[in-house]
């Protein structure tokens, strides 16, 4: 559950939750930055695998996950899996990091029951957003979320982010707290999310060996 970083994960949601989103056949990037993504996802894994397996079992006994989390988005993942045309995104990749901290039983309510919603604490994000073409410096981002993640049925049905304490430089703090604004009273990021942590249920958790079977 980033992406998200975000998908957070874009996010700490979002971020966990679009740990393994594919590059875009179209995008060409450099070895250097395949290395680092590469090294990120290996990373992850170990995370990855307690999620999963809780969502998989259903249950879980007392006690947090905690994990170090850190997701560089491409461009091409941003505007056509994330934004779809519905914001505006300026720059080339971003990469984002986070503590993610989560009860494990109120993970395993999440599908163990026929309704049920998770509210996490604050999660503090920091992220770099590269400019186009290689030009200038990278710009710092620093905001915060509190997520809500709602699932029916022991699947996602909808994502509240609650950004909020956005610091950044001018340029990139208004672009930024538009699209914040815009999303916290529109959920513009919403449905985005939704299916993003259902990929990453679905989908994404074979690839540390654990099939859960996607509720029809």
């Amino acid at each position: 559950m980033i992406y998200s970083t975000s998908k957070q994960m874009l996010l700490v949601l979002g971020g966990l939750s679009a740990m393994a989103v594919p590059v875009m056949a179209e995008e060409v990037i450099s070895p250097e930055l395949q290395a680092i993504i590469a090294k990120e996802k290996e990373d992850r894994k170990a995370c990855k695998k307690q999620i999963c397996q809780i969502f998989a079992d259903k249950k879980a006994a007392p006690g947090t996950i905690s994990c170090d989390v850190k997701k560089t988005w491409l461009q091409s993942e941003i505007e056509k899996t994330i934004l779809r045309g519905k914001l505006d995104w300026p720059w080339a990749h971003a990469r984002c990091t986070a503590k993610l901290n989560i009860d494990q039983q109120d993970l395993a309510r999440l599908r163990s029951q026929p309704k049920s919603q998770m509210k996490l604490a604050k999660h503090d994000i920091s992220c770099l957003l590269f400019q186009k073409n290689g030009g200038g410096e990278a710009y710092t981002v620093k905001l915060s979320i509190a997520p809500e993640v709602t699932f029916t049925g022991g699947k996602a049905t909808a994502v509240t982010m609650n950004w909020s304490d956005i610091e950044a430089p001018a340029l990139a703090k208004a672009a930024i707290w538009s699209a914040t604004k815009l999303d916290n009273a529109l959920g513009v990021l919403e449905g985005a999310m939704t299916r993003k942590i259902n990929d990453f249920m679905f989908t994404k958790c074979k690839e540390v060996g654990i099939d859960i079977p996607e509720p029809k």
